[in-house]
């Protein structure tokens, strides 16, 4: 039994590593990037710019226009977008003259270039602002949270921060209100645990919005770890020190 599993994970990797020689690899010369396949050149170094290969696709760039390039080492969708993102499930967010929208494999535009910002499609959803204002469309362009409000980041944990006039609150992915506008800030939920913040104070709630903990502020975390890098015998808590604090004002 034990060895039928070790050589299915060696098949496994084998496998993984045949994938990986088959995909074109990105190389640079004199500044310039190109691609090869199993040692050879597909794609002469003339690229001012140029990513890995995702869905069988590889953005490249050259004067500020961007473009495909396939495994073949064809250019197969021209350089004639200002943005471009990789291909993920068929499909690539590109941008024109400030406007965003996505495209297929075939080059062929599939939602059109009418957002003015769009993030990739994750889990079927992706984050879109059109007038001033933010949504959520799936991957045929419907708007499946309404392109209505002033803010909103992506969903994480279920969940996503969206703002209203001034407010930040929850909501999940039917558009259901799950913790009220009544924060100044919100960010992510992670672990069942979302940060907010309310005036000046910063703290996590659960996804019953209740107060959990708070925001451990960046000045103790780093005197907390130049402490713990001291020598043991030279080492003082924070309470030490606070402690030593005070006795020196009480002598005053």
């Amino acid at each position: 039994m034990k060895n039928r599993f070790l050589l299915t994970l060696v098949a496994a990797v084998c496998f993984v590593c045949t994938l990986a020689a088959q995909a074109p690899q990105r190389f640079y010369e004199n500044g310039k990037v190109g691609y090869k396949l199993n040692g050879k050149v597909i794609v002469s170094p003339t690229y001012d710019f140029g990513s890995d290969f995702f869905d069988g696709f590889a953005i490249v760039g050259k004067n500020n226009k961007r473009g495909y390039v396939n495994t073949k080492g064809e250019l197969a969708i021209p350089l004639q977008f200002d943005d471009a993102s990789v291909f993920v499930n068929g499909m690539a967010k590109v941008g024109m003259a400030g406007k965003y929208g996505f495209i297929n494999t075939s080059g062929k535009t599939v939602i059109a270039l009418q957002y003015e910002l769009a993030d990739d499609f994750k889990e079927g959803r992706a984050r879109v602002k059109q007038n001033n204002k933010f949504g959520f469309i799936d991957n045929t362009g419907k708007a499946i949270i309404p392109i209505s409000y002033d803010n909103a980041f992506n969903f994480s944990d279920g969940l996503a921060a969206v703002k209203k006039g001034a407010k930040w609150g929850f909501i999940d992915v039917n558009n259901v209100t799950v913790i009220p506008f009544e924060y100044d800030q919100a960010y992510f939920f992670v672990n069942g645990l979302g940060k907010v913040r309310k005036g000046k104070e910063e703290f996590y709630i659960n996804k019953k919005n209740k107060f959990v903990k708070e925001e451990v502020k960046k000045e103790e975390n780093e005197a907390e770890e130049k402490v713990r890098s001291q020598p043991k015998g030279q080492r003082k808590s924070m309470q030490e020190k606070k402690e030593e604090q005070e006795r020196k004002q009480g002598g005053n």
